[in-house]
């Protein structure tokens, strides 16, 4: 009997490294999270374009010396899992621990995928650096035992060395091609194995061209070498830094080559760099909520960029400072964010359409009822956070603005995905386009509207620890999790909130999704009218100003050619009848082509062009009227003998001229009808192609038993129900447009004086509006003058009869400062001049209100308060249409408080639930009163009353596009009295 052991090949090392990778961004995510592992704080790719493409990776980790380079990163496999983590504080350098991302001590082979050639740098601090130089091709050779190939590994003093030392380490390595020249029997070992390799590579090729893999290690290697521009943005080549790593590959794989300036523009490479992009441009937990750490990973200290340096300048390609967070998807119309427990449920807050729909309480989702929770050690599932964010995709069923919209849709390039991060690091490949671990499309694909989440339109992250869920392991080539219990749970408790809540609010099947589109639809319907009538009305303003400005600028000319023309003719015979009629026809003619289509409303800017503009014409006039005049009483005098022959001429070229005019517009709409025949004809075919086009894929997914007769029929018929809608409003609305035009109504007028009429009346209500309130607000004021009126006419009689007395000084000088106090209030509400739209804080409108009422609330123990969410909350409006609804409302709520004797009276202003809360603890409203509250000339005061302030309210608010509601469900009322709720559009709350 023998007992022999395990030998091992060459290959075994590319097995496990470069084979194992899928790509290009796996590999630079596997060696970030080596350095992420060594406390580097910041780490970073650099692609260099040469000849021989060239990519370095430098880190500020701990760094290595030589003989840990030895021992531990040439060492396949880890021993992480036996042994306790040996890293020290010196390590840390000042950082929190660091849950270990590597586990089996093979993500350092990933680099081979990088490229063949790599240079490893590393240095420890206080320590020399110490490199090691290999040819991953070498362990591509399948006749070499692993113990033949030698890595050459130096000690350096200091790392600029490694320049003098690059090629010695150049020709230790080619020995492990030809060998090194003793004879061994390793050495024969290496010879005879490239010798078998070459002769099987070349045997086993048709291209005459092929070279020998021996050749290309030796060409390689001996051309290889180390730039400063290669390490500029090592901290320890720069001297920032004591301690890190670096590793510099030579000819680099062509993936990197899709961001060379040559490139940038190859449409072919669009695939590579959308990868690239998605892959580690969210490297580090972008949706990470600063604001509860209780129950997120912490966010490490870790910055990574990768850029591109061409002809010395460098180009950013993906930075961590990028400016994707959780403030641009907070801001999405629909949200599912919290927690599943040990225990598998689901608990947390839910918003969709814009609404917040369980604030106080939490949504909560229980596991699916056949399905049984592993509680073993080696299968249970801990506890991880959720958060997904999306957007409708049609714009009529979205509570979003088109640029909204825009803005969402650019970011789904290199940001959409459903995520998962283990301690604030990503875990690949979930969230990539060829990822569907939770089946999101598969179901998508059954039934879109009920399913309704889809993976290119999704934000979101699933959060996990490593010691809270030790069961969800790795697969060694990052293909995933192990499929085992705890991967298996995942999938069943997170796909069954995704189903839960698509069910509950955003699919078809939902109540909020029917009552909320219905709402949606309906204003971007009115919406999209306002733009198209903006649209035409800036078209006209454009066509009338350049028309305006060109007429402007032929008047002088077109002027001097009719005085010239009328000055030379002279009208003494019957003869000079007919030429001068057609001279005064010509000048007839020159005017009608000054004239202008109906001028725009408001003139604005063009006011002054266009008073010019009518001078000028109107005096052409006068001199075309008063030459008519001329020519009239010329041929009273005269007389001609044959009157019809001259009436009967200029019919002729009356005719003739009006002939022309009209051919030429007949020949201009004939053209745009030649276009608009073609357009309507492409925009059919397109159409009509369109549900074949969607629902083809469908038949395929049948046969392989993909998908079920029932759903796939399903997935025909609501495809063809949306193309049938779009089909109506689109062809509809056009044969409409047509019919109006055959019926001659002039579509452009009517739109073009509905928007004029439209602007003049917004303007009129916000001028009256503003009058109204400064009305309001004097009368409110006016007890206040009289009181500070009285003070100083008391003052002033003292200071008569004593200019000595400081009491009497001193009530004239408060007397003063209330009045001034009171002008400046008015400031705001002023109109003269340009109103201006601004960004207004919360805070900013409590203090205003609060100085405003202040001897009144402080004379009648008011207690006025705003809370934390209402002094961050913020809206762009104007102050002179908003802070008057503020002081309106604080106003009657101060009178009721009074008049009804309320004890401990209070006022709360309030932002909860997406709205403005303005509540007090009076008596609040009558419910019989609710439906007239916001109606003109409605009170209930006894006196002093006139029934206009939340009229006015309610009018300021809707001309911002805001509402302002009475709140009746004392769930959400926040204090027992009245409760006023403002849902502004575009209110922001930043707390």
């Amino acid at each position: 009997m023998h007992t022999v052991s395990f030998k091992t090949r060459a290959r075994t090392v590319d097995h496990l490294g470069r084979e194992q990778i899928a790509d290009v961004p796996t590999a630079i995510s596997e060696l970030w999270k080596n350095s992420y592992d060594a406390y580097a704080r910041s780490v970073s790719l650099t692609i260099f374009d040469e000849t021989q493409l060239v990519v370095s990776i430098t880190d500020d980790g701990h760094g290595m010396n030589y003989e840990e380079l030895i021992d531990r990163w040439l060492v396949v496999g880890t021993e992480s899992k036996l042994f306790e983590d040996t890293r020290s504080e010196i390590d840390m350098d000042g950082l929190k621990m660091r849950s270990r991302q590597g586990q089996k001590g093979i993500g350092r082979l990933s680099s081979a995928h990088l490229g063949p050639i790599m240079l490893l740098i590393s240095k420890r601090r206080d320590q020399q650096a110490a490199a090691a130089l290999i040819d991953w091709r070498l362990f591509e050779n399948p006749f070499l035992i692993l113990s033949d190939i030698e890595i050459p590994v130096v000690s350096l003093a200091s790392p600029e060395d490694i320049t003098q030392r690059l090629p010695e380490m150049i020709s230790a390595l080619l020995q492990n091609v030809h060998g090194d020249g003793t004879g061994s029997e390793r050495e024969k070992r290496v010879v005879s194995a490239w010798a078998n390799y070459d002769h099987v590579v070349v045997a086993n090729t048709t291209d005459p061209s092929a070279v020998r893999p021996s050749q290309l290690v030796l060409e390689g290697c001996s051309e290889f070498q180390v730039l400063d521009q290669h390490l500029a943005l090592w901290p320890v080549w720069t001297g920032l830094r004591d301690h890190g790593t670096a590793m510099v590959v030579s000819r680099a794989t062509d993936e990197f080559s899709v961001f060379l300036p040559a490139n940038k523009d190859l449409q072919a490479a669009d695939d590579d760099r959308r990868r690239f992009l998605s892959t580690l441009g969210g490297f580090v937990d972008p949706l990470f909520d600063p604001m509860r750490p209780d129950i997120e990973a912490v966010r490490p200290d870790f910055d990574y960029c990768v850029d591109v340096y061409s002809n010395g300048h460098r180009t950013p390609v993906i930075s961590s400072s990028d400016d994707f967070n959780r403030t641009l998807t907070d801001q999405m119309e629909h949200i599912v964010d919290g927690r599943i427990g040990e225990d598998g449920v689901f608990r947390g807050q839910i918003k969709s359409f814009g609404k917040w729909r369980k604030t106080g309480s939490d949504y909560v989702v229980a596991p699916p009822k056949d399905f049984t929770l592993p509680v073993g050690t080696g299968s249970r599932l801990g506890p991880m956070d959720i958060y997904i964010a999306t957007y409708e995709q049609e714009p009529k069923n979205s509570t979003h603005t088109p640029a909204e919209m825009k803005r969402m849709r650019d970011l789904t390039e290199n940001h959409a995905g459903l995520m998962i991060y283990r301690d604030s690091l990503r875990v690949l490949p979930y969230g990539r386009e060829d990822n569907d671990f939770f089946e999101i499309e598969k179901r998508r694909s059954i039934n879109a509207g009920r399913e309704y989440w889809n993976a290119r339109r999704i934000f979101g992250r699933i959060a996990i620890t490593r010691n809270e869920n030790p069961n969800l392991k790795d697969k060694a080539g990052r293909e995933g999790f192990i499929v085992n219990r705890a991967a298996k749970t995942l999938k069943i408790l997170v796909t069954n909130i995704l189903r839960a809540a698509a069910y509950d609010y955003f699919g078809s099947n939902s109540e909020d999704r029917k009552a909320e589109t219905e709402v949606t639809q309906r204003n971007f319907a009115e919406q999209r009218a306002r733009d198209h009538q903006a649209k035409l009305r800036k078209s006209h303003r454009t066509k009338f100003r350049t028309r305006l400005r060109a007429h402007l600028a032929s008047i002088p000319s077109v002027s001097e050619q009719i005085k010239h023309d009328l000055e030379s003719v002279r009208i003494e015979t019957a003869e000079d009848i007919t030429s001068a009629q057609e001279v005064l026809e010509k000048a007839q003619d020159s005017v009608s082509e000054l004239r202008l289509p109906g001028a725009p409303s408001p003139l604005g800017s063009l006011e002054d062009d266009y008073r010019a503009y009518r001078k000028s014409v109107f005096d052409i006039s006068q001199l075309v009227n008063g030459f008519s005049e001329r020519l009239a009483e010329a041929v009273e005098r005269i007389s001609p003998k044959s009157p019809q022959e001259i009436l009967a001429k200029q019919i002729q070229r009356n005719e003739a001229q009006l002939s022309s005019r009209v051919t030429r517009w007949a020949k201009e709409i004939r053209g745009l009808q030649d276009g608009e025949r073609e357009r309507i004809a492409s925009l059919i075919s397109e159409r009509n192609k369109l549900l074949r086009l969607e629902t083809s894929p469908l038949v395929g997914q049948v046969e392989d038993e993909r998908l079920s007769l029932s759903a796939a029929a399903k997935a025909v018929s609501a495809a063809k129900a949306r193309i049938e809608t779009e089909n109506e409003l689109l062809f509809q609305n056009y044969i409409f447009a047509l019919e109006n035009m055959r019926d001659s109504i002039d579509v452009q007028a009517v739109a073009v004086l509905g928007g004029d009429e439209n602007s003049e009346l917004r303007s009129q209500v916000d001028r009256l509006n503003g009058l109204a309130q400064l009305g309001i607000t004097v009368e409110f004021l006016d007890h206040e003058f009289h009181a500070h009126d009285a003070a100083i006419v008391n003052g002033l009689a003292k200071l008569k009869s004593d200019p000595t007395d400081g009491q009497a000084l001193q009530r004239v000088d408060l007397g003063y400062s209330g009045l001034k106090q009171i002008i400046d209030f008015l400031g705001p509400l002023r109109m003269a001049g340009r109103v201006r739209t601004e960004v207004i804080p919360g805070a900013r409108i409590y203090d205003y209100v609060a100085d405003f009422f202040d001897r009144v609330i402080r004379d009648n123990g008011i207690d006025f308060t705003a809370t934390e969410s209402f002094l961050a909350f913020s809206i762009y409006e104007q102050q002179s249409r908003l802070l008057p609804v503020f002081i309106n409302l604080i106003n009657n709520s101060i009178y009721w408080l009074i008049n009804s004797r309320t004890s401990s009276p209070r006022i709360v202003l309030d932002f909860r639930d997406g709205e403005v809360i303005v509540a007090d603890n009076g008596p609040g409203i009558d419910d019989i009163d609710i439906k007239r509250l916001f109606t003109l000339f409605f009170t209930r005061k006894l006196e002093g009353g006139r029934g206009v302030g939340l009229y006015l309210c309610q009018a300021n608010l809707a001309a911002g596009g805001h509402q302002i509601t009475y709140v009746q469900d004392n769930d959400k009322m926040v204090l027992p009295g009245a409760n006023f709720a403002i849902a502004f559009r575009g209110g922001n709350n930043n707390g």
